[in-house]
């Protein structure tokens, strides 16, 4: 989602900056990358994305198996405002 305060940068600019521009959206900033006017992709700060980085062997089979997670790992994937999993089946 867009919000005014983003910051709208080209590939071409973000890869003759590389190393400036990962040290921006780690210190907080929020950075989409463009081609050609295009957003591409973004660069955020890891703390703010409180999804995990990995699953261990077990829940990625739990997932694949059953289609579904015990709640632990359901609440570390949540973010607020979400709804899936409330019901108590998820």
């Amino acid at each position: 989602m867009y919000t005014y305060d983003m910051t709208v940068l080209p590939l071409a600019e973000a890869r003759s900056r590389f190393f400036e521009t990962v040290e921006r959206a780690a210190s907080g900033e929020e950075i989409t990358l463009t081609s050609r006017g295009v957003p591409r992709a973004m660069l955020v700060p890891l703390a703010d994305d409180r999804r995990p980085l990995v699953f261990t062997a077990q829940e990625a089979m739990d997932i694949i198996m059953n289609h579904q997670m015990d709640s632990g790992a359901w609440d570390s994937i949540r973010t607020t405002g979400d709804t899936i999993g409330d019901d108590g089946l998820g």
